[in-house]
């Protein structure tokens, strides 16, 4: 799932995703042209991403259509599978202490 925050004012976009640990800007490209870019909040913008858009629904769709193919990026399923120890672990304690 994609949430997108809409500023119609700078004419951007900050987009957060359950794939991706960083945000996602489509911001207006810099030099007054029409077009639109995408860019990360940390790291290098994949090659199909990059270019330009006429539009930011444009733009947006070619992030959706990267999300759906692009499985799980490795520091998000790090950060669940760390959660996931945790919690047997912290189950694991409080049975052993529920037994004594």
């Amino acid at each position: 799932m994609i949430e997108y925050e809409l500023n119609t004012e700078n004419r951007s976009c900050v987009c957060t995703s359950e794939k991706l640990k960083t945000k996602v800007f489509i911001e207006k490209s810099v030099g007054g042209n029409i077009f639109f870019h995408i860019r990360y909040e940390k790291g290098k913008v994949p090659e199909k991403l990059s270019g330009k858009y006429t539009s930011i629904q444009k733009a947006q769709k070619a992030l959706e259509h990267y999300l759906r193919s692009m499985p799980k990026s490795r520091t998000v399923l790090r950060d669940e599978y760390a959660d996931q120890r945790e919690k047997e672990r912290n189950a694991a304690k409080s049975k052993s202490e529920g037994s004594k």
